[in-house]
């Protein structure tokens, strides 16, 4: 009979296992050895080949596990991502009794509970339905890859490896309590900004130069200042921006000649995210026209698109909410439907052609350096994907 001691060690052997977007290797090897060891045949477990189409690399794709079910109805998929955030790497976890939780021994370091969470309960799910012999529906798991970079993983899931016909609904495991079940989440935009300056000699000629970083700074500083950055609230729309990256520059002796922005705009009206984008890009050419050297020479910007998700909402009478709901019910949780303004896997689940309800693992103040992990809301999710998988065949 599978406990939930078993489940503890596997999320124990987990957590400290380095595993950044794009090098989840590890992390899928010793998924694949523990889900070998439960009985599973190397023949129902494949890799697709994600990592192909990522921007990123990466050294391993998308781990889809095949859990044949002799119930009729609609088959299920359960999903998660192996990926954790870098500053997770070194983390050293350790069973806090007192606390009922697991708290990190490495300063500095974040836990990796986003999501080695999902990656121990979905093993918990599968100890239980090989116990039960094929009595339950077909089940179908994902262990999704780069997750934390954009959704970059199930943006490339090979759907033709879930078998026919694809299963009908999706759970998603990922970050926030096990009583909130994601049902709509924000669309999201990410884009580059290439700004071109002058180079000259900071020290001998600088006003000869055209500092790419100033043009960038003036910019920013405008689009933060008329509520186009951060937390965005107008009479058109509620959205977000954010400027993620900036690289460029040659050395502090010139004037910087060429910058690199990564920066993203969110909100689940498509409309208004683009509004928010044509904003900064408007701003940008604004100062970029404006800025002269001595000379009256002119810098220059160029925009470039990143990767994007859009946003959804699932029906509340369709049957992934309502099939969540009664097991929630069942096990006596008060289940409670909301929204949420970060991506999940569950944005690109939905669009190839599947419903997605996203449900929280247990992790408290996510890749933050406080990270831990409650352990009664770990148990919980772990019994309530259990019911979900097995509450009845239709």
């Amino acid at each position: 009979m599978t406990t939930l001691n078993e489940t503890l060690d596997d999320l124990l052997a987990l957590l400290p296992i380095p595993g950044p977007p794009a090098q989840e290797g590890e992390v899928a090897a010793w998924l694949r050895a523990r889900l070998a060891g439960m009985g599973i045949p190397e023949g129902q477990m494949v890799h697709d080949r994600a990592q192909e189409q990522s921007e990123y690399g990466g050294d391993v794709g998308n781990l889809i596990v095949q859990i044949p079910g002799c119930w009729p109805g609609p088959r299920l998929l359960f999903s998660t991502h192996m990926d954790t955030v870098p500053i997770a790497v070194g983390c050293r976890p350790r069973l806090d009794r007192e606390q009922m939780g697991i708290v990190n021994d490495a300063p500095g370091r974040a836990l990796g509970g986003d999501n080695r969470l999902g990656c121990a309960a979905l093993l918990h799910l599968a100890r239980v339905l090989l116990e039960r012999k094929g009595d339950h529906p077909p089940v179908v798991l994902i262990f999704f890859v780069q997750e934390e970079v954009g959704l970059v993983g199930s943006r490339g899931l090979d759907i033709s490896l879930l078998g026919q016909p694809l299963p009908a609904m999706c759970f998603n495991l990922d970050g926030g309590p096990p009583d909130e079940f994601v049902t709509a989440v924000i669309g999201a935009e990410r884009f580059t900004v290439e700004i071109t300056g002058i180079a000259a000699h900071a020290g001998a000629h600088p006003a000869d130069g055209l500092s790419a970083a100033v043009l960038a700074a003036r910019s920013i500083a405008t689009l933060d200042g008329d509520g186009w950055h951060g937390r965005i609230e107008k009479s058109e729309g509620i959205g977000s921006a954010n400027v993620g990256i900036l690289r460029g520059g040659q050395g502090s002796n010139v004037v910087m000649p060429d910058l690199h922005i990564l920066a993203e705009a969110r909100s689940h009206d498509p409309a208004f995210r683009q509004k928010i984008i044509e904003r900064w890009k408007a701003e940008f050419i604004r100062v970029a026209q404006e800025m002269t050297n001595q000379k009256g020479e002119k810098g220059a910007v160029s925009f470039g698109p990143g990767p994007t998700y859009e946003a959804f909402a699932l029906d509340e009478s369709g049957p992934t909410i309502q099939r969540a709901l009664a097991a929630a019910r069942q096990m006596g949780i008060a289940a409670r439907l909301v929204s949420n303004d970060g991506g999940m896997d569950a944005n690109r689940i939905v669009a190839h052609g599947i419903p997605a309800l996203t449900v929280g693992v247990g992790q408290r103040r996510v890749h933050q350096p406080e990270e831990w992990i409650d352990l009664a809301d770990f148990e919980r999710v772990c019994r309530l994907v259990v019911e979900m998988a097995t509450m009845g065949a239709s």
